[in-house]
Parts: C-alpha cells; structure tokens; sequence
C-alpha cells in the first residue's frame, strides 16, 4: 500500500484506511507499505502509529532507504576501494542512514562521488547548497533522484516532488540522471525480496498511476487506483487498456 494520498493525507488516516489495514492483517495478509518519502522506515512507523495504523518498520519501504541501499551498494568501500564521497541535497533521514558509512562532501571544489536530491522541501536542500550540487554535477558526480515523483501532495498543495528538482539539475548539468524509489523496478523487487514473496503474489494499491499502478504492473504486481491523492477520474479516461488497474475506487472504505 502506498503512503501518502493512499493511507493518509499528512497526519490524517483517509477514509477506510485504519479498518482495512486491521482486517488484512486480521485475514493473515502481509501488509506493506511503501512511500517515495524522504523519510526512513522508523518514522513512517511513528507516523502511522499516531493515526492508529499499526505497521512493522520492517513491513515499510521508503525512497530514502531505497537510495540509502543504493549508495551502499554502488559506492561501498569493496567496490570503489574507498568510502564513498557524497553531497546531500536530500533529506535527514538519508544522512542518518549512511552517516559513518560515507564521506560527505560540503564544498563545490571538491571530489564528489555523487549527489543526493529531493524535493525543494527537504532538509538539507537551499538556494546555496543547490548551486553546489550543480557545480558537482558539471564536474562528474552522479545525480541520485530520491524518487522520479513530478509533484507530491502536502497540507499545502501540490508540491515540486524529487523527479522535478533532479531532472532540472541533470539538464543544466547535461548529465543523466539515476533515480531511486516508485517507479522503478528495483524499488519494487528490493521489497519483495525483503517480505519474501513474489510479485505476481502482490496487489499494490495506491493513488498514482505513473508512480504506483505502472511501476508495479512493469514488474508483475496489478495495482488498484484510489481517488484520495494525485489521480482523477479524468485521468483515466485515456489510459491504455492493457495497463489498466484491477479497480478504481474512491477511497478505501470501498475496498472493505
């Protein structure tokens, strides 16, 4: 299940959302939850608890852990025969995942193995440390994308989501970008993986077409839309046949 526009918008449960988690896993249902936020597990976990949502940290799948895996894995020690050398322009949450497994880069000047970005809204992200990223990015660093997210929804509106900002980066810098989170295939295979099921064995339910119901369905996984967060019916008055999700509902007191 997706977070945001799915289960909650900010701080508050949709409709439907505490029953149905409850009576899925009542019915023996591994229920996982994934999110293209900025955030780690743990405080998802928290963020759900205080709604009434009770889900494992384990049972959790964030952009920012999916980046922080990636890092490890593309930029570790045994590869590069060093400690990876990174400029975040993302969030707190990717700093504490890899605090002591890298070495963070401040300045524009020096080396950079790579550049961590998210949306305008993260923490570590400023008119000055943007300029930063850029300069790195012209100089070679890799640009890592938290997620490929276009906009996001907050208590404010819509807002610039990861996708936007690193795309914007890659085109002055005339690189290409690399990009964590929904929807790409591995985000989705790294948590089966992790829960120790099959793709074909999952339904994703989620609000966001491109992010959820097609990078699920790219890997297996059949997705069913709820109207509570980015997609509007209008939206799918044009969607391929073939790529279409197994349901559409308002919200997911439907699905009960």
């Amino acid at each position: 299940m997706d977070l945001d526009g799915t289960l909650c918008h900010d701080n508050d449960a949709l409709p439907g959302a505490v029953d149905f988690v409850r009576t899925m896993q009542q019915a023996g249902k591994i229920v996982g939850v994934i999110s293209n936020s900025g955030s780690g597990p743990l405080r998802v976990q928290m963020r759900l608890h205080g709604m009434g949502i009770s889900v494992d940290a384990s049972h959790i799948y964030t952009a920012a852990a999916h980046t922080a895996d990636y890092v490890l894995e593309h930029f570790s020690e045994a590869r590069l025969k060093r400690r990876g050398r990174l400029f975040n322009l993302s969030t707190s949450a990717v700093q504490e995942m890899l605090e002591g497994k890298v070495d963070w880069v401040s300045t524009g000047g020096e080396p950079c193995d790579a550049v961590l970005v998210a949306a305008p809204t993260s923490q570590y992200w400023s008119v000055d440390r943007q300029r930063i990223a850029l300069q790195l990015a012209r100089n070679g660093a890799s640009l890592i994308g938290l997620c490929a997210d276009r906009v996001f929804p907050s208590a404010r509106g819509i807002e610039f989501g990861s996708g936007c900002i690193t795309t914007m980066l890659a085109y002055a810098a005339n690189t290409t970008p690399i990009f964590c989170g929904k929807p790409q295939p591995n985000f989705f295979l790294d948590f089966c993986r992790h829960l120790e099921v099959a793709p074909h064995e999952c339904v994703l339910i989620g609000d966001n077409l491109e992010a959820d119901i097609a990078g699920g369905d790219a890997v297996g996984i059949r997705g069913i839309i709820t109207l509570t967060g980015v997609t509007r019916r209008r939206d799918l008055l044009h969607i391929d046949k073939t790529k279409a999700p197994l349901e559409v509902v308002e919200d997911l007191s439907a699905l009960m």
